[in-house]
């Protein structure tokens, strides 16, 4: 097979690029809900029926060795077209340049690339048509007009990451004629589309606690699963490309996928979003809630970290005033600070940011939640957001406290220019398992405590619904101090419930394995330690610790409170900080 290599160039942004999708479009309804996970292996077999994508997936995919991996880099990349808004164009320049080394010569010695612009457009037309069919049989369904107004938007996505204007048909009506057409007599079964079924129908262990127990998942699993996905790959794909597949399809496979999909379309538009939609869909449809619900004197600033991570910080307050940074815990949002951004900043400056894989920052994936991105992290605000020749005052909560330090200790010789004053709130130097109350035992116990906390750390990146039994509850006897309003409870678990698993997941561990502390000694400037009398999680001895080690200590205040004390003695904390401000001004 014979075929041009596309050399088109890449320019950067010009009048022609498309606007990428927003809120109010079409496909960010539909496409990121759970039909999107139900139907990948149909687009993947569409996908490398077509001779061209067959050769590259020959030579290059992993999706037999790394069928997770794999999914998860490209379930990345296209939601983050679709769903990344300002970031949508840099995201599809990514996905096209990831596929320009996958080309080479075929036996007769003609060339074939990835970026062909009949196999390049087949695969977005794949996913086109794939999602199409899959939210019509498994999902909500299409309403008069959507489906029109989703392939003009699809059309959008396409250009974006370079699908040329003319391959793409006009319409919805000329597109189904054309991909019917291509289906007919430029698909073929071949040694790829067999292994992709073959993948399908034995899946291997899925990456999650317990279920991707090999033994367990071979034995129990893997026969039940294989079934299922087979059966949905096989009642997704039209009659005449099952029989090209060589897929066998009988009376009661047609009876049992009816069955099945009559199931999925009652109960998946009636689950919770946290359980309906793909994290990346998630993110995307909080980030545009909370525009809509923000401060509205707030200033966005989108902040790239040292590893191009975005990291979402605003702005409240007079531009001219002192600046106070404010980095929030685990879990948690710069919603956790909103009476301190409320009480600052009619004469403050007051910056707050998000945490890489909280609130409305970008979750890099597993592997990029360590100390050093902490401090990465806060140099990167700290430059993007205090004027030059300014310095700030730096308040961390929880894991924003240890951020300041680890910040401090990386970064010694810029700190002390960029930083006046720093507090420490509610925090932890490290050893964070020794010291927890609620985890407390006998000093022959700790590894074995150690042991079962590092076992069970990795669930906290699995999906968490809006609302779980019992969560409230636990976070009221861990996290919020006896003496709080209930109220405080319930606004910590709708936090904690919208950040994103992966956030979760990668500084969960990253702090259960923490066990050696980062030195406050490294903190060159004045600083003042809050604490909580009854803080279960850092503990008032661990602030002591801290305020013992520090050059140049301001004091420590115990608070009447537990973890949260910026969520349940508001006040207090904020005359602290603003006294830490007027001290520097």
């Amino acid at each position: 097979m014979t075929n041009a290599v596309e050399t088109r160039p890449h320019p950067e942004t010009t009048p022609l690029d498309p606007p990428p999708l927003g809120p109010d479009s079409v496909a960010w309804s539909v496409f990121g809900d759970l039909t999107f996970v139900l139907g990948a292996s149909r687009r993947l077999l569409i996908d490398v029926a077509h001779p061209i994508v067959a050769t590259g997936v020959r030579e290059f995919s992993v999706f037999e060795s790394d069928p997770y991996g794999r999914a998860e880099r490209t379930l990345d990349m296209i939601m983050g077209v679709v769903y990344g808004e300002e970031e949508a164009l840099a995201t599809a320049r990514r996905l096209r340049d990831l596929h320009r080394s996958i080309k080479g010569t075929n036996p007769d010695g003609s060339r074939w690339s990835s970026l062909n612009p009949e196999a390049f457009h087949w695969v977005h037309a794949s996913l086109v048509h794939g999602v199409y069919t899959q939210q019509k049989l498994l999902g909500r369904g299409w309403r008069p007009g959507e489906v029109e107004q989703f392939y003009l938007e699809m059309r959008r996505v396409g250009r974006l990451y370079g699908v040329r204007e003319q391959d793409m048909p006009a319409d919805w009506a000329a597109f189904c004629a054309w991909f019917d057409e291509m289906s007919a007599t430029r698909l073929e079964r071949s040694d790829i589309t067999d292994r992709v079924l073959a993948v399908v129908g034995s899946p291997q262990p899925p990456p999650i606690p317990l279920v991707g127990n090999k033994f367990l998942w071979n034995y129990t699993s893997r026969p039940i699963a294989g079934r299922v996905l087979t059966l949905i790959t096989g009642g997704l794909l039209p009659p005449d490309l099952r029989e090209m597949f060589g897929m066998r399809w009988t009376r009661s496979h047609e009876l049992a996928f009816a069955a099945l999909a009559a199931t999925s379309r009652t109960v998946l538009p009636r689950l919770p979003r946290t359980v309906r939609m793909v994290p990346q869909a998630r993110r995307a449809l909080r980030r545009a809630e909370r525009r809509t619900h923000s401060h509205p004197d707030a200033r966005v600033v989108d902040v790239r970290s040292a590893d191009g991570t975005r990291l979402h910080a605003e702005i409240h307050g007079p531009d001219d005033a002192p600046t106070i940074v404010l980095a929030h815990g685990i879990l948690c949002s710069t919603l956790f600070w909103r009476n301190q951004i409320r009480d600052l900043s009619s004469e403050f400056r007051v910056v707050a940011f998000d945490h890489r894989g909280h609130g409305r920052s970008a979750a890099p994936l597993a592997g990029n939640y360590e100390l050093d991105h902490l401090a990465d992290d806060l140099q990167a605000v700290l430059t993007a957001t205090v004027p030059d020749g300014q310095r700030a005052v730096v308040a961390g909560h929880s894991m924003g406290g240890i951020a300041v330090m680890s910040w401090a200790q990386k970064y010694a010789a810029d700190a002390a220019s960029r930083v006046s004053a720093v507090a420490l709130v509610n925090t932890t130097p490290g050893d964070i398992l020794d010291h927890v109350r609620f985890l407390r035992g006998p000093e022959r116990t700790l590894a074995l405590r150690r042991r079962l906390a590092q076992s069970v750390a990795p669930a906290a990146g699995l999906p968490l619904p809006r609302r779980l039994p019992l969560r409230r509850q636990l976070l009221a006897r861990v996290a919020v101090g006896a003496t709080a309003d209930p109220s405080v409870a319930r606004e910590v678990d709708a936090i904690l419930a919208a950040t994103s698993a992966r956030g979760r997941g990668g500084y969960g561990a990253l702090l259960v394995n923490m066990v050696t502390d980062v030195d406050p000694a490294h903190v060159p400037v004045p600083a003042v330690v809050i604490s909580g009398r009854h803080d279960r999680i850092a503990p008032p001895a661990r602030s002591q610790a801290i305020a013992a080690r520090l050059q140049h200590p301001l004091g420590l205040h115990e608070l009447d409170s537990g973890h949260c004390g910026p969520l349940e003695r508001p006040d207090e904390v904020t005359a602290v900080l603003r006294d830490l401000l007027e001290t520097t001004r």
